[in-house]
């Protein structure tokens, strides 16, 4: 019996690492996107695309499946789409004023992020194998992109602001997991989409018919919400199956499918460090996906039950 659940679990953990594979693959479209639609018009009106049309496109899957909508949910949900609207307002500006490639370092300082948080609240000391993971893994995410920094220290300071709210809303993606992972999008993407028009209308009121008119950059508006919610919804359903702090490990594979893209559609060139990168984080992913999960402590568990 106890060894039919050790393979169930051990399935469940698979089951999520590829979630979050595939859901690491839609975020670097959207941020190769977002990049591209910001140089056609304001960033502001992009994530404002990013949550609107992700809003939409999960609302009518949501609807289409049958799920059952949340308007007000729990306090864990309240904190999770609040975080992570935060976090998406402060990433889409680092997208703009700093290289892609610097972004999505920082950006992706958030599984240490996550460890802390773990270890600070919830008493879940990390284990030495999943502490080498995560810093050998962001060892290779800085040796890949070989970030300069040379666009602001403001904007360094959201992306890595917007790493720590990405955290925050993890670590509330695995206390949800009695809620459907459509109907958790849909909650988030609809408090998003005002909190982002809200933070459009503050600091930027100006006229965006010319952008909305001209198909290539409405196009680009579109896919970066298709993208952003394919993402979400892969993201989500990893963190109801997974650990937190592993699916956080995975989910730095988006900057390995960021350097592909950079290769075939802009040139990039692959030096020898990009390379010792990508096995830097290759490796601990592979390991994690085909390992075995440590167990959580019984603090976590605790917490995870409250709701």
């Amino acid at each position: 019996m106890s060894s039919s659940i050790s393979g169930d679990t051990r399935l469940n953990n698979q089951t999520a690492y590829f979630h979050m594979l595939w859901a690491s693959l839609a975020f670097a479209v959207m941020a190769s996107v977002s990049h591209l639609a910001g140089e056609r018009s304001d960033w502001q009106l992009v994530v404002v695309a990013r949550a609107a049309v992700a809003f939409f496109f999960a609302f009518i899957i949501a609807k289409l499946a049958g799920v059952k909508l949340i308007l007000f949910g729990s306090r864990t949900l309240w904190v999770r789409s609040l975080a992570g609207s935060t976090g998406m307002i402060c990433n889409f500006y680092a997208l703009a004023h700093l290289p892609v490639s610097d972004t999505l370092t920082l950006m992706n300082t958030a599984p240490i992020w996550v460890t802390l948080l773990l270890w600070l609240v919830f008493k879940q000391k990390p284990t030495t194998g999943i502490g080498v993971a995560v810093l050998v893994s962001v060892v290779g995410i800085a040796l890949i992109q070989q970030p300069h920094f040379q666009s602001g220290k403001f904007a360094i300071l959201m992306a890595l602001c917007g790493a720590f709210c990405t955290s925050i809303a993890m670590l509330g993606l695995n206390r949800l997991q009695q809620i459907d992972p459509r109907a958790i999008v849909v909650h988030f993407s609809g408090v998003a989409s005002l909190a982002t028009t809200l933070f459009l209308l503050a600091t930027n009121r100006k006229d965006y018919s010319a952008q909305l008119t001209d198909k290539t950059t409405l196009a680009l508006l579109v896919l970066v919400g298709l993208a952003g919610v394919a993402g979400q919804i892969g993201m989500t359903m990893a963190f109801a199956k997974g650990q937190a702090t592993q699916i956080s490990v995975v989910a730095l594979s988006q900057i390995l499918f960021g350097l592909i893209f950079d290769v075939v559609f802009w040139n990039h060139a692959v030096n020898a460090l990009s390379l010792l990168g990508m096995g830097m984080v290759v490796v601990p992913t592979a390991w994690l996906i085909l390992g075995r999960t440590p167990k959580q402590s019984h603090d976590l568990i605790e917490v995870e039950m409250e709701d």
